[in-house]
């Protein structure tokens, strides 16, 4: 994938991304339900659904997930209600970091850690074709 590719389409997350995501949000849920079960079995019940609502708002947050490269700007939108917008210009970002978890390996995707003054940007989820070439474009313009 080239730049001018990049500067066409919008990043978004793919399902298996999306899939992930939700997956690491319930793993803390599934390790304190014991816990709270032991307690009482009523609390037990109204943890696992808050816990699930959480995570049913985490995926829905990340399907309205949405990145694009501008020539002068990188933009992130996420939300439904109450979208936010954030826009980080380009010769701003200071550094770039991917990660790739196991899990993330076998879904195709990356998470991208963009720095800049201020502040950091989590892309998480980002497919990594469009992750390597988009942390190569900030590296790039950071130097």
């Amino acid at each position: 994938m080239t730049e001018q590719e990049l500067l066409r389409t919008a990043l978004i997350l793919p399902p298996r991304a999306r899939a992930v995501l939700c997956v690491w949000a319930a793993i803390p849920g599934l390790l304190c339900a014991p816990f709270v079960f032991w307690q009482n079995l009523f609390a037990g019940l109204c943890f696992c659904a808050v816990w699930g609502l959480l995570v049913l708002a985490l995926r829905l947050r990340a399907c309205s997930f949405v990145a694009a490269l501008s020539p002068r700007s990188l933009t992130v939108q996420a939300g439904i209600a109450f979208p936010v917008l954030r826009q980080i210009p380009r010769r701003a970002v200071t550094g770039v970091q991917l990660l790739r978890t196991p899990l993330l390996w076998l879904a195709g995707a990356s998470v991208l850690l963009v720095h800049c003054p201020g502040g950091l940007l989590v892309l998480p989820g980002v497919p990594s074709v469009q992750a390597d070439t988009l942390a190569a474009i900030l590296t790039e313009d950071a130097v």
